[in-house]
């Protein structure tokens, strides 16, 4: 058994009792012993390994709450990547750059425009993709994942036709004369993706491992992917299987595919070191940056309310199968509406289970009430603080004075002491470092520099607590992970600064150095 001391650093511990310490040692992928040098060094022998910090800082690793991990390395290596392109042209010359050697009739799937950030601000069209290629189907999607385009041969494939009714929380665009615009919407994507050759299993594998060489760069050490369907569930099983990764995986089976009718199989339950399996996912709404949250009034400017996609009775029904099966359940909800039917049915499953720690995804627009709700009855809210930045352009856009003055309203959470868990939903926005999103929460600017909410803003202390503990009382682990303390996980991060020495715009200029997870350094600068 290795036993190492790490002595003279400044160590964050996000342990309420014993906040700050100086040394601490890890035996057997724990901490042991946390605090002053001369407390903690009476715990070690003379085989215990004694590493100087040289006064460096120290402290948890990240649990980024909701990431879409597997899209991370799916974008680095396996389909193109359109986040930041500036207009039309420059995609349109981007994808057909990658149609190089590629044989007609072959989908062709990018995805991460914003049409907010394009000069042209509209959505691409079926005719803007036709240009690129007529041999080639193709499948764009949005930064957000909610909204994609296709070109002409691609609806053709799929046999969509102006006559074809989306399915129950979708919707097909079409344009003021009826015809197919090439926009499809929130689950009515199914009747596109359900044409695409999916990855391999050996492909969904490397996807995981790419993105977790980017998690551990960035000091993150546990995530949760919150939205698995069978095949990518089972390839989290094959690749942890034949190794433990170098990460803490939290993984969400979805229950409702896309634009199909049947549900999927509620999975097993599985806890493992570095795999967890006891939560199933839902979808109540589509995106804010795209209009298809649901809301209770009409987006700015418009008479659309956005989409909800899930029926209550089914949502419901399901979603006490999974509790009885002991899983919690989590639902992605941005929207008031969508908050509301979400809470509702929580309220329901709470009658019946008790607390279960179901958790709510975004939860970017609630109400006085709905925050009364979540107090009452701690469910926990996972939101991201980086859309502010990345996206808030479009929130400025779509939303009017009530809903901007609420948005991500993470310090009126806090205030009632709500569970909190931090996130970023990559790759829905490009920059998914930690230290970038603690500064957004902070600050709550967009990237033109204009003020959401700032009402809403938290302090470092507090979203550096939700980036650990409260991500790991999400997972229901706040008990053994996301503190440095005795008889904790022993993962942590050393960086370069500590970040209450730095101003607030300099937050996201730490440098991760090392990366421990089990207690072994799994990534070093």
């Amino acid at each position: 058994m290795e036993s190492i001391l790490y002595h003279n650093a400044s160590i964050l511990t996000q342990n309420s009792k014993q906040p700050l310490a100086e040394a601490m040692l890890v035996e057997n992928g724990k901490f042991v012993a946390v605090g002053r040098w001369k407390d903690v060094e009476h715990f070690a022998t003379t085989a215990t390994t004694r590493i100087d910090l040289k006064g460096k800082t120290v402290l948890p690793g990240f649990n980024d709450a909701h990431i879409h991990l597997w899209k991370i390395g799916q974008l680095a290596s396996f389909i193109i990547d359109l986040r930041g392109v500036k207009n039309i042209p420059e995609l349109q010359a981007k994808v057909k750059a990658s149609l190089l050697n590629v044989t007609p009739g072959t989908w062709v799937t990018g995805r991460g425009f914003n049409e907010q950030v394009l000069e042209e601000k509209r959505m691409p069209t079926a005719e803007d993709l036709d240009a690129i290629s007529n041999q080639h189907p193709i499948y764009l999607i949005r930064t957000c994942a909610h909204i994609a385009v296709v070109n002409s041969l691609a609806v053709e494939m799929a046999g969509v036709t102006t006559s074809t009714s989306a399915p129950q929380g979708g919707v097909i665009g079409k344009d003021e004369k009826g015809n197919l615009t090439g926009a499809f919407y929130e689950t009515a994507l199914g009747l596109i993706t359900k044409h695409i050759p999916p990855p391999s299993q050996k492909d969904y594998e490397n996807m995981i491992e790419g993105g977790i060489r980017k998690m551990l760069e960035l000091g993150i050490t546990s995530v949760t992917d919150p939205a698995a369907h069978p095949e990518l569930l089972e390839a989290y099983y094959s690749y942890t299987s034949k190794k433990n990764p170098a990460i803490r995986l939290n993984v969400f089976p979805i229950l409702l595919p896309d634009g199909g009718d049947k549900p999927f199989p509620i999975p097993k339950l599985h806890q493992s070191d570095f795999l967890s399996v006891d939560t199933v996912k839902f979808f109540s709404d589509g995106g804010l940056s795209g209009k298809t949250a649901s809301l209770e009034r009409p987006y700015k400017n418009s008479t659309d309310y956005g989409v909800l996609r899930l029926d209550p009775d089914q949502f419901f029904q399901l979603a006490s199968e999974a509790q009885q099966k002991g899983f919690r359940v989590a639902t992605h909800a941005i929207g008031d509406r969508a908050i509301d039917l979400v809470l509702r049915t929580y309220k329901k499953l709470h009658a019946q289970f008790g607390d279960t720690r179901n958790r709510l995804e975004h939860f970017g627009l609630p109400k006085s009430n709905h925050i009364d709700d979540m107090e009452a009855f701690r469910f926990v809210a996972v939101p991201q603080p980086v859309f502010l930045f990345e996206l808030g352009e479009n929130f400025i856009q779509a939303l009017d004075e009530y809903y901007l003055s609420f948005c991500y309203p993470i310090r009126s959470l806090l205030e009632r002491n709500i569970p909190v868990a931090l996130s970023t939903d990559g790759p829905v926005v490009s920059n998914v470092n930690p230290w970038s999103n603690i500064k957004n929460a902070i600050q709550r600017k967009s990237r033109l520099g204009n003020w959401i909410s700032p009402n809403e803003s938290i302090s470092l202390k507090e979203a550096m607590y939700a980036y650990t503990m409260g991500s790991a009382f999400a997972e229901g682990k706040e008990k053994f992970k996301g503190s440095i303390a005795p008889h904790y996980l022993a993962d942590f991060i050393i960086v370069n600064q500590n970040p209450f020495d730095v101003s607030d715009d300099q937050l996201d200029s730490i440098i991760v150095e090392e990366t421990h997870v089990n207690g072994v350094c799994m990534w070093k600068k």
